[in-house]
C-alpha cells in the first residue's frame, strides 16, 4: 500500500511539474513579448495617416477576432478614409452577396430601418452597433451625393444561400425565366437547409440554365447584376457539396477572390473601380495558413493594386461561437504579439504600422521579418484551445502577411442585437 501510495504521490507529481512547464513557457511567452520595443514609437501612426498608390484598387482590412468591436468600428474608420481622400466607392463584407444586395438597396435610398436592416445579415456576428453605423454612414453619405458618386455595399461570401431564395424567385419568375412550381422543385432544399449531394447536383443544373438565360446583362441595372451574381454564389454553395478534390478552405477562399474580382470588374464599370474589403486576418492575408488563402489569390491576381492591412490585438474579450453548441460565450486571449504590445504606449492604445516606411537594418525591421506570435480567433471557441494556446496565436512574418497593420492593445467583445 505504501509503494502504491509513492507510485501515485510521484505520478501526481510529474503531471504538476509537467503541466507548470507547458503552462508556464506561454507564460514566459508573454512576458518577453510585452517589453517595450525601442525604436517602435517613431513608426506609429492612425488610420488617418494610410497611404496608399494611385494603382492600388483593392483595400483589405482584417480582423483578428470576429467578436470584437474595436476590428468592425475598423471597417468605417478604414472605409471613411478611402472614400474620402482616394475615392473609393464600394465596401464588401465578407458575407453572403444575397443578404449584403438586400442592404444595399436600403444604402441606396430603399425602404426600411436601421435596426431591422442589420438583422438581415446570416452571421450573427454582424448584427451589432458597429455595422449599424457603417450601413447608416453609407446611406446618408448617399444622400449627400449625384447618382454616379454614390456608395454601394456587396457581399462576397457564399454559405448561406437561402439569402438569395426570396429575390432570385421574384426575379426569375417576373422574367419569364421559370414558374414557381420549377423554381420551388429545385431550390427548396435550400430554403429548407437539406442540402445532399444529388440536391446540390440539380440546383446547380437548374442555377446555371437560368443564367443562360439571362445572358449578357448591363451591369448598371442593379436587379440585372444582383440575379446574375446571386446565381452564381448559389452555384458555389452547392459545389462545396460536391466538389471532393478541393479542401473547403481552399475552395471557398478561391471563390471568395474570384467573386470580389467580379465586383471590381462591376465598378470599374459604374463607379470609381475601387473598393474597401473587410473579412477575417486570415482570408485578407497574402500567405494562407496552410490552404490557399483569397488573399494569397488577389495578391498574385491583381500585383500591388491589393493593398492588404493586417490586425492584431494584445488582449481581446471575443464574443465568441461555442463549438457545435448553439450559444456564444464571452472569452478573454492574449496574443503575445510583441508588436501588438506596444499599442500600450500609443494614442487611444491603438496604431497603424506601415511595413513600408520601416528601415532595413532597424530592430523592427527584424522584427516584422520575423515569425511573430499573432492573434487569430475565428467563428469557434473550445476548451482545448485553453491547452493548445498555438491555435490561437500561431506564429507567421508579419510582412509576409500584410502592407500594413493595426494594432489594438485591448479589444472588447460586439454586442449581439437580438
Amino acid at each position: 500500500m505504501k509503494t502504491l501510495k509513492r507510485i501515485l504521490l510521484g505520478f501526481v507529481i510529474i503531471i504538476s511539474a509537467v503541466t507548470c512547464l507547458w503552462f508556464g513557457r506561454f507564460k514566459v511567452e508573454e512576458i518577453s513579448a510585452h517589453k517595450k520595443i525601442a525604436d517602435v514609437n517613431s513608426y506609429m501612426k492612425t488610420v488617418d495617416d494610410i497611404k496608399v498608390s494611385d494603382n492600388v484598387n483593392v483595400v483589405a482590412i482584417g480582423e483578428a477576432a470576429h467578436g470584437c468591436k474595436d476590428f468592425q468600428e475598423l471597417k468605417l474608420s478604414v472605409l471613411k478614409k478611402m472614400v474620402k481622400d482616394y475615392d473609393f466607392r464600394a465596401f464588401a463584407l465578407e458575407a453572403d452577396y444575397g443578404e449584403c444586395a438586400a442592404i444595399n438597396r436600403y444604402i441606396q435610398g430603399g425602404d426600411g430601418d436601421i435596426e431591422s436592416i442589420v438583422k438581415t445579415f446570416s452571421f450573427p456576428i454582424y448584427r451589432t452597433k458597429q455595422m449599424e453605423e457603417l450601413i447608416s454612414w453609407m446611406r446618408e453619405y448617399n444622400s449627400t451625393v449625384s447618382e454616379g458618386k454614390k456608395l454601394r455595399f456587396y457581399g462576397f461570401d457564399m454559405q448561406n444561400p437561402e439569402t438569395s431564395y426570396e429575390f432570385l424567385k421574384n426575379y426569375c419568375i417576373s422574367k419569364g425565366l421559370t414558374s414557381a412550381e420549377e423554381f420551388d422543385k429545385n431550390l427548396d432544399c435550400i430554403e429548407k437547409g437539406e442540402i445532399s449531394v444529388e440536391s446540390a447536383k440539380a440546383v446547380i443544373d437548374f442555377v446555371t440554365g437560368v443564367k443562360e438565360k439571362i445572358g449578357d446583362i448591363d451591369v448598371a441595372n442593379a436587379d440585372d447584376r444582383d440575379a446574375v451574381f446571386e446565381l452564381n454564389t448559389v452555384r458555389q454553395s452547392m459545389e462545396t457539396f460536391t466538389n471532393s478534390n478541393e479542401s473547403y478552405y481552399t475552395l471557398r477562399d478561391n471563390d471568395m477572390a474570384g467573386n470580389i474580382e467580379a465586383v471590381l470588374d462591376i465598378e470599374k464599370k459604374i463607379g470609381s473601380g475601387k473598393l474597401v474589403i473587410a473579412a477575417h486576418d486570415g482570408h485578407i492575408a497574402k500567405i494562407g495558413n496552410g490552404y490557399t488563402s483569397m488573399g494569397a489569390v488577389l495578391s498574385n491576381d491583381l500585383k500591388d493594386a491589393y493593398y492588404s492591412i493586417g490586425t492584431d490585438f494584445w488582449k481581446v474579450t471575443d464574443n465568441i461561437k461555442v463549438l457545435e453548441k448553439k450559444k456564444r460565450s464571452i472569452q478573454s486571449f492574449i496574443s503575445a504579439d510583441p508588436l501588438a504590445g506596444q499599442a500600450r504606449f500609443a494614442k487611444d492604445k491603438q496604431y497603424l504600422l506601415d511595413f513600408s516606411d520601416i528601415k532595413e537594418g532597424s530592430s523592427l525591421y527584424s522584427l516584422i521579418n520575423s515569425p511573430l506570435r499573432m492573434g487569430s480567433l475565428g467563428e469557434g471557441y473550445t476548451w482545448i484551445m485553453r491547452i493548445v494556446q498555438s491555435s490561437y496565436r500561431p506564429k507567421a512574418m508579419p510582412s509576409g502577411l500584410y502592407d500594413a497593420m493595426i494594432f489594438v492593445y485591448e479589444g472588447g467583445p460586439i454586442e449581439i442585437i437580438e
